[in-house]
């Protein structure tokens, strides 16, 4: 029910500001572990966003200063809603596994949060967005533990409000960036409980960005 945008809209207040914002941060004293500014990485590039939602910087950092911004999503709704939201940008209805677009048509591409929302395996949408991508491929995903209660808690917790198909550990997607060629330039965990992990996806060293 959290793919209309009004219920996603609320999704997230609770999730950000009710329960990361406050519950934890507040009440429990854990670090908020906020998400860094990522405007360098945009500065006067061509960027694409994939799965881009409502277009609202709820789920990951603001892309602000691009030269250009060309984003999509499988919703019609979330597409439409976007679009409206960020007018300078170009929005349109699209599939993560079929990019209507040339190979390294864009400088950045963006994937925050939405991994874990394709039935295909990660490997398929990496290598999708690295073929359009000629630069870096900055990556935003809620990992799960590979076993212990946080595990148990969060999967949980993703049943009963978000929906997804797939979630993965820290281990399950570095063999998947390893095999498509790529390496991790750099990588931190954010949110009081260091479950967001946000990396920066670069070709090895000889290759280009691709499967």
């Amino acid at each position: 029910m959290f793919r209309h945008p009004r219920l996603y809209q609320i999704k997230r207040f609770l999730i950000e500001d009710v329960i990361w914002g406050f519950l934890l941060s507040r009440v429990f004293r854990l670090d908020a572990h906020p998400l860094p500014d990522l405007a360098a990485k945009y500065a006067g590039r061509q960027v694409l966003v994939g799965a881009c939602g409502p277009g609202d910087d709820i789920t990951g950092p603001p892309i602000v200063g691009a030269a250009s911004v060309t984003a999509f999503d499988l919703s019609p709704g979330f597409a439409q809603v976007c679009a409206r939201r960020r007018p300078e940008w170009s929005v349109f209805c699209g599939d993560l596994l079929a990019i209507p677009h040339a190979d390294d048509a864009f400088e950045v591409s963006v994937l925050y949060s939405s991994l874990h929302h394709v039935p295909a395996d990660a490997e398929e949408v990496l290598a999708e967005i690295a073929r359009v991508t000629r630069g870096r491929i900055v990556l935003l995903e809620g990992l799960v533990p590979e076993r212990g209660i946080t595990r148990f808690l969060l999967l949980l917790w993703y049943r009963l409000v978000d929906g997804g198909h797939h979630y993965y550990t820290e281990g399950e997607l570095l063999e998947r960036i390893e095999r498509l060629g790529l390496r991790v330039e750099s990588s931190a965990r954010y949110s009081p409980i260091r479950h967001m992990w946000l990396a920066d996806l670069t070709p090895t060293p000889g290759d280009t960005l691709g499967p």
